[in-house]
């Protein structure tokens, strides 16, 4: 998500301070008004501010409990004062635990990857990523700090386990490829990594929360052309634009030329990381808009979100102008991935023919049930905002706003793909540990360089 300043409709509204997002925003509710229950003020958000009608009668008969994917679209949901505090903190880059993501893959799904406890996300920063656990391992036991080996079986075995762990204690996940020792604890989240042929950048952050890149020497990415960095983004939040300028500074220190865009499974995030984010593509550049993107309320009102020209960083930190950029994306990649790729092609940074979506196996797309959003991304061209009701701390995410890119176009429900002319790039799973899809994709860039020469 991308934290902004508001314009337009909501800066007129004297009860609320707020800020858009794009998939899940925060608005500060000064309740100027008395309002009986918190139900009495969510009926008047949603009455203000929803983007879809909805009668009075439905809410109330709904309640605040079943408002989510009930009277309100998907994206929507009503917090509770602990609910809320929890995704502020989270989405400010603070977490605790170690860092996975797991499910247990079924072998009725025939996966071509294999079955079993598979670890699907790793997040930046964590316990998890600094021992060395990648996505695509797969889980087969764990041990505990005396050494004692627990075999797992199911996804909720491993959550209980890691559940039953202390701040503070060591344990280790047998993994496919080897054995990794962590410490459960809390952590601040690094969004951005880099790698090119012979080394990767990793953001880490100290007990203070001061950033630093690390680097390590690896062949992981040795596949990579000579000139050619591979960026993964995963989120729009934290620090992900500091994180991005201090790699992209690397990238012109290592002298790239060219740079591969990860915006696989990327689900979005604040606006106004999206709109820093923007500006280092095109600070370089001449005669690019100077529009991230707009929204439209349902008054009829328009507000416009403009590249951020205000972020402190070194011209080091700016993609040069001449550099090619190749975008990989998927049916996970929605809402302010979306509209970063709507800036990099109504500026050509990118065109169609640059984005590479993923054509998942059928295995995959069963297990997800996804088979209608294939070999396109995800299509989320709507935006929410978060009002906090003061009085209590209860929050109520609403669809407030329908989302343009800086040419016009809304792939609200849509998304962009074949259709547009993507390319695609066989992916037996949305993540696998070597990453076969982004090998195929630089197979495919080699090829069509060779076929231009």
């Amino acid at each position: 998500m991308f934290f902004s300043k508001t314009r337009g409709r909501l800066a007129r509204v004297g009860s609320l301070v707020a800020c858009a997002l794009l998939v899940a925003a925060v608005a500060l509710f000064q309740a100027c008004a008395y309002y009986r229950s918190t139900l009495d003020w969510a009926v008047a958000m949603i009455d203000m501010f929803y983007y879809y009608d909805v009668s009075e009668e439905d809410v109330r008969a709904a309640g605040l409990e079943g408002l989510n994917n009930n009277v309100l679209d998907r994206y929507s949901e009503y917090y509770t004062a602990e609910e809320y505090a929890a995704v502020i903190s989270s989405n400010a880059g603070g977490r605790s635990g170690v860092g996975i993501s797991f499910s247990y893959i079924p072998a009725e799904y025939g996966a071509p990857i294999g079955g079993g406890l598979y670890i699907s996300e790793v997040l930046g920063g964590s316990p998890a990523d600094s021992a060395g656990v990648r996505a695509g391992m797969f889980v087969t036991a764990v041990k505990d700090s005396d050494g004692v080996v627990t075999q797992l079986g199911s996804s909720q075995e491993l959550s209980s386990f890691i559940a039953g762990r202390a701040d503070g204690e060591d344990f280790t996940l047998v993994t496919d490829r080897g054995e990794f020792t962590l410490t459960k604890g809390a952590y601040k989240t690094s969004y951005c990594r880099m790698a090119t042929n012979d080394g990767e950048w990793r953001i880490r952050y100290d007990g203070n929360g001061e950033m630093r890149v690390a680097f390590s020497e690896s062949q992981t990415y040795a596949y990579l052309p000579q000139g050619t960095a591979y960026l993964n983004l995963s989120q729009f939040y934290g620090d992900a634009p500091s994180e991005m300028a201090a790699l992209i500074e690397r990238f012109n220190a290592e002298g790239c030329t060219s740079l591969i865009l990860d915006l696989r499974n990327n689900g979005g995030g604040y606006v106004d990381v999206m709109q820093k984010l923007s500006h280092l593509f095109l600070a370089e550049r001449e005669g690019t808009y100077d529009v991230a993107m707009t929204a439209d309320y349902k008054d009829g009102s328009i507000e416009t979100f403009y590249v951020a020209e205000d972020f402190s960083h070194t011209d080091a930190g700016h993609l040069p102008a001449d550099c090619t950029v190749t975008v990989l994306a998927n049916n996970g990649t929605a809402s302010a991935s979306e509209a970063l790729i709507g800036v990099l092609v109504s500026n050509g940074v990118a065109g169609y023919d640059d984005i590479y979506v993923s054509d998942l196996s059928q295995s995959y797309l069963a297990a997800v049930n996804m088979q209608y959003k294939n070999c396109r991304t995800y299509g989320k061209g709507i935006m929410q905002t978060t009002f906090e009701y003061q009085v209590t701390g209860e929050a109520l995410k609403l669809t407030v706003a329908r989302i343009n890119w800086p040419n016009g176009a809304c792939i609200h429900d849509v998304g962009i793909g074949e259709a547009q002319g993507c390319n695609t790039a066989k992916a037996e799973w949305s993540v696998t540990y070597g990453d076969e899809e982004l090998q195929s994709v630089v197979r495919m860039l080699a090829a069509d360089q060779n076929t231009a020469a």
